[in-house]
């Protein structure tokens, strides 16, 4: 993997930095949390250290250098060594720690915003901060930061690529060997393990694992035996050595596929197609939503009631990034952005059009905005339903 560099990390502070300087904030306050869902992409856009547990705040001031706690003192020290944030102070009361940080920084009566307020920051730590720093203002920050972290670098760029050239290579392994793992008697969990091996080589730092051998499946792997009888669905949400995220799907089929399983394979790859074209900066999420809707209905699909399915959301140091949308409202509305180029977006929008017993499509992808539309990060991963002989 492309390792970064403190030249990354110089920009990154700058372009928040400036982010700051239009909210008129002294300082920004981010808390991080060591789960794999959000929380820990804070820390690591900042540190490039991956915060496998743990909760933590870091201080970036407008001027000057930044600060850290973490509820691990062990911990705290890996983070300085690594040379990004070197001021980086253990102690498993967090607050007490940064609101020293603040004041020696002369911060005690500025303006901070606070990143994570909605999602990461404990009710408690808030009024402990509030307690401690009286004569601070804090704000919410949560969209400066979120806003700022989705428009990845070149560098991120890279790191994203060489991601999804190993999720594919993994994922083009599995289609090779689950068929003779079956007629050995692998269970879902060993042929996932053997799976994933080369991930774990290649420095991944989780991986989220889903198997489904019926309609509607998708559960973590168990020990029972593959049937590999009619058709199987992998699935790999992949934390790379660098922190970013990818999703990827693999559709196998052992049986023919019904027609209506096979027809809504190929409109929903139409509407891939055409969303990616208007998937330019300026269009909206929910222009992305519209043309997916309107490319299945003109193929003769109803599609029934809206759902609070997440059609789209950002990725990348989370697995799951703002922004997002949701056809049902107001579940995801408040996150109808304008695109800008740079934006990575987990493509999987989901409609329910087809009766019982038959499977949906699965198609699951990472697509990149640019000025031209949008951008298979896979650049070629097959979607559709394979033939396995």
């Amino acid at each position: 993997m492309t390792k970064a560099d403190k030249s990354e990390r110089d920009r990154r502070f700058e372009r928040t930095r400036e982010a700051m300087a239009r909210h008129d904030l002294d300082a920004l306050l981010l808390a991080g949390k060591g789960h794999w869902w959000t929380g820990r992409g804070y820390f690591r856009y900042f540190t490039d250290f991956h915060l496998w547990g743990h909760d933590g705040l870091l201080l970036l001031p407008l001027n000057g250098e930044p600060a850290l706690t973490l509820s691990s003192p062990a911990v705290a020290e890996r983070i300085a060594a690594r040379g990004w944030v070197t001021d980086a102070r253990g102690d498993v009361y967090l607050v007490p720690r940064m609101a020293d940080a603040i004041r020696e920084r002369g911060l005690a009566s500025s303006r901070i915003g606070i990143a994570g307020l909605r999602f990461i920051l404990s009710a408690g730590s808030y009024a402990e901060l509030e307690r401690l720093l009286p004569d601070a203002t804090f704000v919410d920050a949560d969209e400066l930061m979120d806003r700022v972290r989705m428009i990845k670098s070149p560098f991120e760029l890279i790191q994203e690529r060489e991601l999804w050239h190993d999720a594919k290579a993994a994922m083009t392994y599995f289609g090779s060997i689950v068929q003779e793992a079956a007629r050995q008697g692998m269970s879902q969990r060993q042929v996932a393990a053997e799976t994933t091996k080369q991930l774990w080589e290649k420095g991944a730092r989780d991986i989220l694992i889903f198997m489904g051998e019926e309609p509607g499946a998708s559960d973590p792997p168990s020990d029972t035996a593959l049937r590999c009888d009619d058709k199987l669905r992998f699935h790999l949400e992949i934390c790379g050595e660098s922190g970013h995220w990818c999703e990827i799907t693999i559709n196998c089929a052992f049986q023919d596929p019904h027609e209506l399983e096979l027809k809504l394979m190929e409109d929903e790859l139409l509407a891939f197609e055409e969303v990616r074209k208007i998937a330019k900066p300026g269009a909206r999420l929910s222009d992305m939503a519209a043309t997916f809707n309107r490319v299945l209905e003109a193929q003769g699909w109803d599609l029934g009631a809206q759902t609070t399915h997440f059609h789209f959301h950002g990725q990348g140091m989370d697995t799951i990034e703002r922004p997002w949308f949701s056809q049902k409202e107001p579940w995801g509305q408040s996150q109808d952005w304008e695109l800008e180029a740079g934006m990575i977006f987990s493509y999987h929008p989901r409609r329910n059009v087809l009766p019982p017993g038959l499977w949906g499509t699965g198609l699951n992808e990472d697509i990149l905005i640019t000025e031209n539309g949008a951008e298979r990060l896979s650049i070629d991963w097959n979607h559709r339903w394979r033939k396995m002989d």
